[in-house]
């Protein structure tokens, strides 16, 4: 076949109108689409080999019969054919301008026609020269004289240039973005560009893989986007996205960056993206794209649940939602009024006799709600009049039977349940490290019990409330409800502040914010500053902050809201979240911890100036924004982001299958070692309890994981997405952020040190005391500071020093129980795991967590050490050099084994680090290392050289201590 080159005139005008509607260049038109009617296109469609024919040659009349539409003319387009020395391709697509019936999809139409019995292909549609210069210019990869003479043109060009590539689904989405300079392939369809192998029964017997024409372009590092069209239907939308998964996969797996553009609803394809927006519109979407392992996680956090009711409101206002739903959901923006719209549907409940669980995920929280609703939290139930007559409010942590709220899901029936900020408390559900571990299972247990209750009685209602509440957060709640048919009343309000100016400020460290606070205090007004960390060895945390505050501005009222002031009744903070509005307007500085991070709104008007964000990557970056929007006001945000995060869950990493994979293979292996090492039956453990609640687990974890590697960028772009406008600042005086560290750092360390002085200085308390000061939630700096001393001494079963309590808070016991276990303690480590083990089976009635199981169990850990050997290390007077074969072949198994690792001891182990490198970040989690000892060899040879020193740190006291208590058959 010969290439097509024909002017416009030789077009079916409507041919022409409807690619030039689809804004694609003429001379692209002209290069690849060709008129066609009468039998012409069956030399176009019916070419293969493959197709049965009569003796004579010709077709069989059930084909002439298939194919008698095309005759009726339309559009065919083809491209040049890359895998065949890039000559014009046969293969293609035909547009009948009458298209036939799908007898499969009876009120469907076959829109395009491709080759019969032909494999699909790619398209890649011929370019002119002004075209191919406006993709160079826009990915700024030029054009050489020896590309301009090479008799390829531009596909070459593109393979050999590693230029970045966009695949979109069909050949006028491709036409179009060349047009607008982007080198664009087009697949037939969205699983056009793999193909899955089948028996002839249709059953799947092999592993999908890409087609030959993409797989030529899957070079090393070329960036793929990936542009397919938008669609409303739930199924399609579905099958969409499964394709770019797999084929987004293939790709990555050939070494290229993938990434995903998700085209604004209500707009189908990109062509018409471009069409109504205009390529500068495109190019905004196109430098925001998604890797595809963002874009994948981002799935979690969609609501896509069809809403009963959508709108567009500043404030929700009155809502009225038919009486027989039982299961609603609320998304609304910060700031909208879910908690005044809540206030309305309690007094509902009220008025028909119906009581309300209040569920939240922080106490302080759970106060102020129930408050604005009229009811009781569950401390107040006994010393009020009313009781629990009209429901109460509950911490999540406390839905057991042994908790305060002594609580049995039997006793909701009929009754409302109110989840607001529902992520959230899910969220500290599943992966919370506080009081509700413990109790986990039961807490789960119950949470099921009691959605299945309030679900199943006629006029029970379970309400979800959250700006970001997604289908993560619906599924979890109809999967819990098991066999129970629930349709979710889903109310969506799709109102967006503008949510003003936010600055951001780069570096290290946050201390260019800091010194734009300190000039924006100096000029007047009153600042909240919302940070991520409180201890005092933080240097941006809470109170470091204040501390260096208060010496700067001796004149500045400053209140300090974090977890401890909340909680000490001689804090001017003590309880302060219930009544914010009236408290803060006394104070010109508030500085404040994640604990008012959500479910608190700030409505005061006309007092803060700004808001200032500093986020060390601890909490999520949803988190971070739900701190910033405390604040209801429109004023200007400032925010310093750490670049990457820290709070990693599970092993790390962004995929489902390989987080919840890492989870299963660790309880197995647990299992048989607590079996080899106790010689007892453990097959009575439900370790599959709750699958649905792991699965949610496992979601929100690949969320907050994929944030993490980008923690900035995530969340600035969210706060994006929140209608800020984001602003960078750069014009900070060196000397002046300079002393702003110093400063903040001399407060931090006097703080800190005051701090670890006062603790060993405690006065000592009984057993009894301890017991009862663990269960009282108000405590005073003192009364904290002495449970502290007496649970470091319950610890380390030494005499507990400022050097000890320092040290304990860079998070030294993990440490040293790990070296223990590793040496002297061995031989009680299987007894000290089969008793942990037995304590979780028992509290679960048989059941496990597994994050949680997995998490107190050291046999694996201890077994992975010894396995590389890593004691070799720990042999004084040794010298280590990165080339000893020793050394390489320890690198050479911790490479090997480099999942496990990660898995383990969330460490993070690649062939790029040196084995010294290696060695040293292992030792770290038993608090050890290599010491430097000079440079040796010689010239041109020297290597550097290492040896351990046995550390001078009292570990062999305290390992001594705790031989005493196994001795004694005291469990450490």
């Amino acid at each position: 076949m010969n290439a097509i080159c024909i002017d416009e005139k030789n077009f079916q005008p409507q041919h022409f109108t409807e690619w030039l509607n689809s804004s694609v260049d003429k001379e692209i038109i002209a290069l690849n689409v060709i008129s066609l009617s009468g039998t012409t296109p069956y030399e176009y469609l019916l070419y293969s080999s493959s197709i049965s024919r009569r003796n004579d040659g010709r077709l069989r009349d059930k084909d002439l019969k298939k194919y008698r539409h095309i005759e009726y003319g339309g559009w065919w387009c083809n491209g040049i054919d890359p895998l065949n020395n890039y000559n014009p391709m046969m293969w293609g697509c035909f547009k009948p301008d009458k298209p036939r019936r799908d007898y499969e999809k009876i009120h469907k139409f076959i829109k395009y026609e491709h080759p019969y019995k032909e494999v699909t292909r790619a398209f890649f549609l011929q370019v002119p020269k002004r075209i191919w210069e406006k993709v160079s210019e826009r990915c700024g990869i030029p054009i050489t004289e020896d590309d301009w003479q090479q008799e390829h043109g531009f596909w070459y060009w593109v393979w050999r240039r590693n230029v970045p590539v966009v695949i979109a689904e069909g050949a006028k989405k491709a036409a179009c973005l060349l047009t607008a300079g982007y080198a664009a392939i087009a697949i037939p369809g969205v699983n056009g560009g793999y193909r899955t192998p089948k028996d002839e029964a249709g059953n799947v017997i092999g592993n999908p893989f890409l087609i030959p024409d993409l797989k030529h372009f899957a070079t090393l590092d070329r960036q793929i986007t990936i542009c397919f069209d938008q669609d409303e239907k739930p199924e399609t939308v579905q099958r969409v996205r499964t394709a770019t998964q797999r084929m987004g996969k293939l790709l990555a797996y050939s070494g290229c960056e993938v990434k995903v553009i998700d085209l604004p609803r209500p707009t189908k394809g990109v062509d018409d993206f471009i069409f109504a927006q205009g390529e500068e519109e495109f190019e905004t979407l196109y430098d925001k794209a998604d890797t595809l392992e963002m874009w994948q996680v981002n799935l979690f956090t969609l609501l896509t649940y069809k809403p009963a009711m959508a709108f567009e409101q500043k404030y929700l206002g009155q809502i009225s939602i038919p009486e027989a739903e039982k299961l609603i959901i609320l998304q609304s923006a910060k700031g909208t009024g879910k908690t005044e719209w809540l206030t309305s549907e309690v007094a509902k409940a009220h008025e028909q006799n119906r009581r309300v669980l209040i569920i939240t995920h922080r106490i302080q929280l759970g106060e102020a709600l129930c408050e604005r609703f009229g009811v009781n939290y569950v401390t107040k139930v006994h010393s009020s009049g009313t009781g629990d007559l009209l429901g109460y409010g509950v911490c999540i942590d406390s839905l057991h039977h042994n908790s305060q709220a002594r609580f049995n899901p039997s006793d909701w029936y009929n009754d409302t349940v109110i989840i607001d900020e529902c992520d959230q408390v899910f969220w500290h559900l599943l992966n919370s490290s506080t009081e509700v571990a413990k109790h986990r299972v039961s807490v789960l247990k119950n949470l099921q019990l009691l959605i299945q209750n309030v679900l199943s009685s006629p006029k029970g209602k379970i309400y979800l409330a959250s700006a970001d509440v997604s289908d993560c957060d619906a599924d979890y709640v109809l999967s819990l409800a098991g066999e129970i048919q629930v349709k979710p009343f889903v109310i969506l309000n799709n109102y967006r502040h503008v949510a003003g100016n936010c600055y951001s400020y780069d570096g290290t460290n946050p201390k260019n914010l800091v010194a734009a606070l300190d000039k924006a205090i100096s000029k007047g007004g009153h600042h909240l500053l919302c940070c991520s960390a409180q201890k005092a060895k933080s240097k941006w945390g809470t109170q470091a902050l204040e501390q260096r505050f208060r010496r700067k501005f001796p004149h500045l009222r400053i209140l300090r809201i974090d977890s401890e002031s909340v909680a000490d009744p001689e804090h001017p903070a003590y309880g302060c979240i219930a009544h914010l509005n009236s408290i803060l307007c006394e104070y010109d500085l508030v500085i404040a911890s994640p604990s008012l991070e959500t479910g608190v709104s700030i409505d005061i008007q006309g007092h803060f100036n700004a808001v200032w964000g500093i986020f060390q990557g601890v909490q999520s970056a949803n988190s971070a924004r739900q701190m910033l929007a405390r604040l209801r006001e429109t004023v200007d945000r400032h925010v310093w982001v750490r670049t990457c995060g820290m709070g990693f869950v599970g092993n790390g990493a962004a995929s489902l299958g390989v987080l919840l994979a890492s989870q299963h293979v660790a309880t197995r292996a647990n299992i048989a070692l607590l079996s080899e090492a106790d010689n007892a039956d453990y097959s009575c453990i439900d370790e599959n309890f709750q699958p649905e609640s792991l699965q949610t687990w496992g979601k929100r974890a690949c969320v907050i994981n994929a944030q993490m590697r980008c923690y900035r960028e995530s969340v600035l772009k969210g706060l994006e997405e929140d209608g800020y406008t984001i602003i960078d600042v750069e014009d900070i005086e060196l000397e002046e952020s300079e002393r702003v560290f110093e400063s903040v750092k001399v407060a931090s360390l006097e703080l800190h040190t005051s701090e670890c002085r006062a603790v060993e200085a405690a006065e000592d308390i009984s057993d009894d005391q301890l017991k009862k000061l663990k269960d009282k939630r108000a405590k005073t700096t003192t009364e904290r500071q002495q449970q502290r001393k007496a649970v470091l001494k319950e610890l380390y079963g030494i005499n507990v020093t400022t050097s000890l309590v320092w040290k304990d808070s860079d998070g030294w016991y993990p440490q040293l129980r790990l070296h223990y276990f590793l040496t002297l303690g061995r031989e009680h480590l299987a007894q000290r795991d089969v008793t942990t083990a037995k304590a979780q089976i028992d509290l679960g009635e048989n059941a496990v967590w597994k994050p949680d199981f997995n998490r107190g169990q050291l046999l694996p850990v201890v077994s992975l050490l010894e396995n590389l050997n890593i004691s070799y290390f720990l042999t004084p007077g040794i010298m280590f050099r990165g080339s000893d074969p020793q050394l390489q072949q320890f690198k050479a198994l911790a490479v090997q084994h480099r999942y496990i690792i990660r898995n383990y001891l969330g460490v993070s182990i690649s062939n790029r680090l040196g084995a010294i490198t290696i060695v040293q970040k292992i030792l770290s989690k038993l608090g050890l290392g290599l010491s430097y000892v000079g440079r040796f060899g010689s010239r041109g040879r020297r290597e550097r050289v290492y040896r351990f020193v046995e550390p001078k740190d009292e570990r062999d006291i305290i390992f001594a201590t705790w031989e005493k208590r196994y001795a004694l058959g005291v469990q450490h």
